[in-house]
C-alpha cells in the first residue's frame, strides 16, 4: 500500500497492490529511456510547421507516435500484471484499467487511451492517416507522456 497526492483532487488517496513480487526494474528504465528519446526527437521536428515537415519527418512522426504507446503501454501491461496478476485487452485499455486503479489520474488514463486508439490507426489503417491531424495531436498531446513518466517515477521511487 503506498500514498499519493491525486492530481485531480489535491487529496490523499491509498492505492492497495500486491506489493510481495517486484517490478522488473530493468524493464520499466528501459521502456522510459524509450520515451524520453521519443519524446526528445519529436519536440525537435515539431519545432517546424506541418508544411516544412518532409514525406520522411511526417513517417517518422508517426513512427514515434507507436514507439511512443508501445513504451508507455509496455510499462502499464507490466505493472497490472505484476501488481494485479491481470491483463489488459490491449493498448486503450491498459491504461483505462491503470486509471481506474488510481495508478495514473483518470483523466491522464483517458487522454492516453485516446492516443492508444491512435496508434491502432496508425498500424492498421495507415492508409486513411491524416498526417496534419497527426501533427496537431502530437503538438497538444505530447506533455501527456512526461506527465505518465512522472507517475510511474513516482511509483519507482516510493519502492513500487
Amino acid at each position: 500500500m503506498f500514498w499519493y497526492t491525486s492530481p485531480l483532487f489535491g487529496s490523499m488517496s491509498c492505492l492497495q497492490t500486491d506489493m510481495t513480487r517486484p517490478f522488473n526494474q530493468d524493464l520499466l528504465e528501459t521502456r522510459i529511456r524509450e520515451i524520453n528519446d521519443a519524446l526528445q526527437t519529436l519536440q525537435a521536428m515539431l519545432e517546424k510547421r506541418f508544411q516544412e515537415l518532409s514525406l520522411v519527418e511526417l513517417f517518422a512522426i508517426r513512427y514515434l507516435v507507436i514507439q511512443l504507446v508501445e513504451a508507455a503501454a509496455s510499462i502499464c501491461i507490466h505493472l497490472i500484471a505484476v501488481r494485479f496478476n491481470e491483463r489488459t485487452e490491449g493498448f486503450p485499455d491498459c491504461f483505462i484499467q491503470m486509471g481506474k486503479r488510481e495508478i495514473i489520474p483518470n483523466s491522464l488514463a483517458m487522454r492516453l487511451a485516446s492516443i492508444g486508439r491512435l496508434r491502432n490507426l496508425l498500424v492498421h489503417r495507415y492508409w486513411t492517416i491524416d498526417d496534419e491531424l497527426v501533427y496537431s495531436a502530437c503538438k497538444s498531446g505530447l506533455t501527456n507522456f512526461s506527465e505518465y513518466v512522472k507517475c510511474i517515477r513516482d511509483i519507482l521511487d516510493k519502492g513500487g
